[in-house]
């Protein structure tokens, strides 16, 4: 990844504020936006796509394919796609976890009869990104979670669809207008085995962004929207983490900004909760706020940066640069009035529900990462040379 140029600073500096002719709604929690999505698939529609990293053939899996299974029923072109990594890790339990085997397969097997189910009901059904022999590829995800209908109204966030998931903390924004079309382009693209890059920041315009292995523009962008801010950024985030980006926030720091952080109080991730802890100690400044969320059992997993409470960003990007360098991801970028206006009561209401974390006194763990980071940069690159594995990874 390159690092950001004074005149990449610049051009965002004298951006103007974007303009938007979308309309933003947060659903905060699963139940919101299942409620919400399910009242909007009532009357029939002609097309719907979905796209999640992780899909489960629990409760909620079978509650969402209904509302697949009756939209097919009523002839619409619907197709689901789901990552591999459902076939792997289900509720967060590794098969190599001897004692629990048998539960990840009983889930594996129930998710694969709900997709053969689908299948047989008119919904088309696609895997991406397996994970190769010995789970090699296990870092190159398919991490975005979308649905879009009609081309014209799509749901973005950070939500999958498994019981395990819709405890967590999480959100995704209701889009209705011109970035439902960008988003079933993405989509569509995807669904064709095609690497499509979205179009660069446009002033004036809400916009999209999405990243695969070797290409960076979401994280980019966000050292940029950091790089410019004058005031206040706040980030939620499930996993923050990367030199880049501590850097970035130390400096926004040092120049008078105030940081405030909203990290889950209990990662559901044991490396991470080692790893974070450089991160706390790297941004003990006056300047610097990091709270530990409580709700969803002590994990947060929503995203979203909110800069000077005028720019925004949103999507599947976790802001940890190991898995920036790995997966595909995908954010929207806007300075919509009500969007913000929504997303600092959505921050009023996580800090009310986080307690303030110190920064450590020991740190351990965080030269494993470094070893990881570099370790996949180079081999993410000798990766990227062979193009057949470029066509089902990028």
């Amino acid at each position: 990844m390159r690092d950001l140029n004074a005149a990449g600073v610049r051009q965002l500096a004298h951006e103007e504020a974007i303009r938007s002719d979308n309309r933003f709604t947060l659903l905060v929690g699963a139940r919101a936006f299942m409620d919400d999505l399910a009242r909007t698939l009532q009357a029939p529609h002609t097309s719907l796509y979905a796209q999640f990293m992780t899909y489960e053939g629990d409760a909620t899996g079978q509650e969402f394919a209904a509302l697949l299974t009756h939209q097919a029923g009523q002839g619409a072109d619907v197709r689901l796609m789901v990552d591999a990594y459902s076939d792997v890790v289900l509720s967060d339990v590794w098969p190599v976890l001897i004692h629990r085997r048998g539960e990840v397969a009983a889930e594996r097997a129930r998710t694969h009869a709900l997709f053969d189910r689908l299948r047989a009901q008119g919904v088309q059904v696609k895997r991406t990104a397996p994970l190769g022999t010995l789970g090699r590829f296990a870092l190159y995800r398919d991490h975005k979670k979308m649905v879009v209908i009609d081309e014209q109204i799509a749901f973005v966030g950070g939500i999958n669809i498994s019981d395990h998931n819709y405890d967590w903390h999480d959100f995704m924004v209701k889009i209705e207008g011109p970035l439902a079309r960008v988003l079933a382009h993405d989509f569509r693209a995807t669904w064709d085995g095609q690497c499509a890059p979205l179009s660069t920041p446009c002033p004036g315009e809400d916009f999209v962004l999405n990243q695969c292995p070797g290409r960076y523009p979401i994280l980019e962008h966000i050292l940029r929207m950091i790089a410019r801010a004058q005031r206040s950024i706040v980030i939620e985030s499930p996993y923050l983490l990367g030199d880049h980006l501590e850097r970035a926030l130390r400096a926004a720091a040092e120049r008078g900004v105030r940081v405030t952080l909203i990290l889950p109080a209990r990662s559901n991730k044991l490396l991470y909760r080692r790893w974070v802890r450089m991160l706390r100690r790297r941004l003990n400044h006056p300047n610097v706020t990091v709270y530990g969320h409580l709700g969803g059992s002590g994990m947060t997993h929503a995203k979203l940066i909110l800069v000077d409470d005028q720019w925004a960003s949103f999507g599947s990007f976790n802001m940890i640069e190991l898995e920036g360098l790995t997966q595909k991801e995908l954010n929207v970028f806007s300075s919509n009035a009500a969007l913000i206006a929504q997303f600092q009561d959505l921050i009023a209401g996580d800090i009310a529900h986080a307690v303030p974390v110190p920064a450590p006194r020991v740190v351990f763990g965080r030269p494993l990462y470094a070893v990881l980071y570099r370790f996949f940069r180079w081999w993410t690159r000798r990766l990227l040379r062979d193009a057949d594995w470029k066509a089902r990874y990028c």
